[in-house]
């Protein structure tokens, strides 16, 4: 049985793991919208280096190795510097229904708000099925703002609705 694992900031060295962490994830059906094949160095190298660089990455690590990650980054413009978008978060199957999630998504709030002072809105989009993610991020403060029609298409063939939630900082009161 694991211990609890524990939770500390992605770095560079973490991009073996990070990949093989993807990889497992993504064969688990419906869960991420990139397939396992299209997982790779490269893929891993780009995110990574986006949340280092202009984001927030967070890994959750056990005596396996990692077993969750969630990362977020600045979009390039000017103009979007106070939003932290592209945001994925992902559990290892072995560490699934355990509560990892919810706990390693209310440590990078925490983050976001202890940490990024410029930072006052954070984006996700999520699977219209995906109602135990959706009760996590509402739970957290995310709102709905919006859906994105017959987006996703299953390896089926089957058409489902992308969810579109952000969260915005609250604003000091006077």
């Amino acid at each position: 049985m694991s211990s609890n694992p524990s939770i500390r900031l992605g770095l560079a060295d973490d991009k073996a793991e990070l990949l093989a962490l993807y990889q497992a994830v993504a064969m688990e059906a419906g869960s991420l919208a990139r397939r396992a094949e299209e997982m790779d160095a490269s893929y891993i190298e780009g995110i990574s280096l986006a949340a280092l660089s202009r984001g927030v990455w967070l890994l959750a690590q056990d005596e396996q190795g990692l077993c969750a990650s969630i990362h977020a980054s600045r979009p390039q413009p000017r103009d979007f510097q106070h939003v932290l978008g592209e945001l994925t978060i992902v559990v290892h199957p072995r560490s699934q229904g355990k509560g990892l999630g919810r706990r390693l998504f209310v440590a990078f709030m925490d983050r976001v708000r202890d940490h990024e002072p410029g930072i006052h809105r954070v984006e996700l989009i999520t699977r219209d099925s995906n109602v135990r993610a959706r009760r996590i991020y509402e739970g957290l403060g995310f709102e709905l703002e919006g859906r994105l029609r017959s987006r996703v298409r299953h390896p089926d063939g089957r058409l489902e609705d992308d969810l579109f939630y952000a969260w915005i900082r609250p604003v000091a009161a006077a």
